[in-house]
């Protein structure tokens, strides 16, 4: 984070967007919920949040009309959660500068509330270690947790259990979400009822990103809910086959779609990429693998 300046009434905090470098579901637990193998880490794209100190209440704004502004927003619910836990009198308004799209697989509710956390430790003063916010974020969505530490990460558990690995290095991603949301219940149902043929080699993914071997990335990449998605949107499928004929190193589509995420090593290439599925798609965003720290400017 940035040092802290001014007199602590204003902070505007990034949420980055997390992609998938691979994912796989183990199983479900007694409780329903599903156990997860993740190899995420984040990128550029990001949503801003601005705080601002106020007498009383939480109150949330947004460039973004299509999204709610009462507990059904992750914001809201971080916000009131750590207002609560934390016995804080003073109120807050936020507005949410909304860039990462929706339904998307991108983490983009989740980052919100994870950058939620980390603001208002901030503006409020409370001064909560990363352990503390990551026991409340938790309690928030599978997603928080990752989203308070970011980089690159293996997520195992419900989203609980994060080790950081070696940064990615600094590479260009393609972004592109065609016209299709994909519910997230949805898909974990339709994962339920299916025969997982193939899981991903998580650690042999690992191997390879210690030893900077990317040449050798793609051949394991891996997403189980790919094959479903593929099955009901062949949308999805053309777009990752279309990057790596378009000199990808690597694609695969993150979470349960529906965006599509492509690696290249030449920038040159990966605006070219990006000039040609612009023209077919609204939401195609050039962006960078981004490191774990992120901004935090007080004023």
């Amino acid at each position: 984070m940035s040092a802290m300046r001014g007199n602590m009434n204003r902070v505007i905090q990034k949420a980055k967007a997390k992609v998938n470098l691979s994912l796989d579901v183990i199983g479900i637990r007694e409780d329903g919920y599903h156990e997860m193998k993740m190899l995420n880490h984040s990128i550029e794209l990001n949503d801003v949040l601005t705080f601002e100190a106020c007498d009383e209440g939480i109150w949330l704004t947004s460039n973004e009309d299509a999204i709610p502004l009462d507990e059904r927003n992750l914001v809201i619910k971080a916000a009131r959660s750590l207002h609560r836990q934390c016995d804080v009198k003073q109120g807050v308004k936020i507005h949410l500068e909304k860039r990462i799209p929706a339904q998307a697989g991108l983490a983009g509710g989740s980052s919100d509330a994870a950058a939620t956390l980390k603001g208002l430790n901030t503006l409020w003063q409370l001064g909560l270690s990363q352990s503390e916010l990551l026991a409340i974020g938790v309690t928030i969505g599978a997603d928080v947790p990752y989203c308070l530490v970011g980089g690159t990460a293996l997520v195992e558990g419900i989203g609980e259990k994060i080790t950081p690995l070696k940064e990615l290095r600094k590479m260009a991603v393609l972004v592109v979400k065609p016209d299709i949301d994909i519910a997230t219940p949805w898909a974990f149902k339709k994962l339920d009822d299916a025969i997982i043929a193939k899981h991903p080699d998580i650690a042999a993914i690992i191997e390879l990103l210690e030893d900077d071997d990317y040449d050798g990335l793609q051949a394991n990449l891996g997403n189980v809910f790919e094959a479903i998605a593929f099955t009901d949107y062949p949308e999805i499928e053309a777009i990752k086959k279309e990057m790596l004929e378009q000199g990808a190193l690597a694609a695969i589509m993150t979470g349960s779609g529906s965006t599509v995420i492509g690696y290249y090593r030449d920038q040159e290439l990966a605006v070219r990429s990006w000039q040609q599925f612009k023209e077919k798609y609204m939401m195609c965003f050039l962006s960078k693998t981004e490191e774990s720290e992120g901004e935090n400017d007080v004023g």
